[in-house]
């Protein structure tokens, strides 16, 4: 049997003692309360408040000033007792003052922190683990930035083999579409060039997934659809659409598009040029493939300006999670999600990317840059007293993407 001990039995007795409003037995028990680590913000209020009701107005000052010096400042917790006995007495404004004062400062405020915007869950177009490491060992010899690496398999892909209105078998991957193109003559179309390309930039640590693009009134007539594939490509930031069967890329100018950018530029009217491995090509060319834009379906969810038009070519077919919105959908890789954690006693920050190929976080702060394994992300915060202003990066085996701003103040 677990029995009370001596602090608790006292605490005990003191409670009772002001539940029945026995204000001179608690006041007796001032010298033995006065012990109790409890005495300056619970017995010394009790006791003042006690003997303001008993009408020894001097002794209830003196017990009150001493919570004061002690650093009372809950007076909220005696709901109204303390504002009752003492609100007419001529120092309240200046006891008021002492309150507010005695309210000890956060030891750790975080002012600006990052956070990941809530977007749908990422789904990338991927093979097995096992298949990916037998694609690796059939891609081109990468190296460079993610994007020279990205332009590299986009052009690879794209001289495989010449396009053909063929295709595989539905769960075919990448390393069967090659073992056909490269054992049997096979040939394919927009289909199979997305699959190995988008598999490919996985496999080298680039996030891909495919998309199915729509031309207007495509339920009804033939060669409304194309496949092509998009990537986040750390040097930028951002998603870009690569086209595996064209070898090719949109841009206005030199940075190459997303498929907001495009669908955007669709909608006001504004054609992009087509950059393929040869230049820019012809506005012919390029204001056909620019028709596919109207509608957009990627993995794991399709959208589209109402109405939605679930007939493509004169067929039923089912769509992904049709999107409120294709922001829903874009994720930004570079965005940090933030939790406080605790290291030996002390507070730290645990760090949470949705990039794919994250292998850990870089922290710039006081000119230093320190590096957080991603096994387990966690940043102690610096005990120094001050404002501090830091950045964090999510780290990939391409480099460091854009930092996220972290500020914090410490005051002990």
């Amino acid at each position: 049997m677990t029995h009370m001990t001596d602090g608790g039995q006292l605490r005990v007795q003191a409670e009772d003692l002001i539940r029945a409003g026995d204000h001179a037995e608690l006041i007796e028990l001032a010298p033995r309360l006065r012990e109790d680590e409890f005495w300056a913000h619970q017995w010394a209020p009790s006791c003042a408040i006690a003997a303001a009701r008993l009408g020894r107005r001097d002794e209830a000052r003196t017990l009150f000033t001493e919570a004061l010096d002690r650093g009372f400042f809950q007076p909220e917790l005696f709901d109204g007792a303390i504002e009752q006995a003492f609100a007419d007495d001529p120092d309240w404004p200046r006891w008021q003052a002492r309150l507010a004062a005695n309210l000890p400062p956060a030891p750790v405020e975080i002012l600006v922190w990052p956070s990941l915007t809530p977007k749908l869950p990422l789904e990338l177009f991927r093979t097995t683990p096992d298949r990916e490491e037998q694609l690796r060992a059939l891609l081109p010899e990468l190296t460079g930035s993610s994007w020279q690496r990205a332009v590299t398999l986009l052009h690879w892909v794209a001289q495989r083999w010449e396009h053909a209105n063929d295709h595989v078998e539905a769960q075919a991957d990448a390393v069967d579409v090659l073992r056909h193109v490269d054992e049997d003559g096979l040939r394919f179309a927009c289909v199979e060039y997305s699959t190995v390309l988008s598999h490919a930039l996985n496999a080298a640590g680039i996030p891909a997934r495919r998309l199915d693009l729509r031309q207007p009134n495509y339920h009804a007539g033939w060669a409304k659809g194309h496949v092509v594939s998009e990537a986040w490509i750390d040097d930028f930031g951002k998603w870009v659409l690569l086209d595996g069967q064209n070898g090719a890329y949109w841009s206005f100018g030199s940075t190459p598009m997303s498929t907001l950018e495009l669908q955007q530029a669709f909608a006001d009217g504004r054609q992009p040029d087509l950059r393929t491995p040869d230049g820019p090509a012809p506005q012919a060319v390029t204001a056909w493939w620019f028709s596919y834009f109207h509608q957009i379906g990627t993995t794991g969810a399709t959208w589209a300006r109402p109405p939605f038009v679930p007939h493509f070519q004169y067929t039923l077919h089912p769509s992904m999670l049709l999107a409120g919105s294709p922001q829903d959908v874009y994720p930004d890789l570079a965005e940090i999600g933030l939790s406080i954690d605790v290291r030996a006693g002390a507070a730290a920050t645990r760090l949470f990317s949705r990039h794919p190929f994250t292998i850990g976080y870089a922290v710039h702060h006081d000119g230093r840059h320190q590096v957080v394994d991603g096994a387990d992300p966690v940043w102690p915060l610096p005990a120094t007293p001050g404002t501090h202003t830091a950045t964090v990066a999510v780290r990939t085996p391409n480099g460091e993407l854009t930092p996220q701003p972290l500020v914090f103040r410490v005051t002990g």
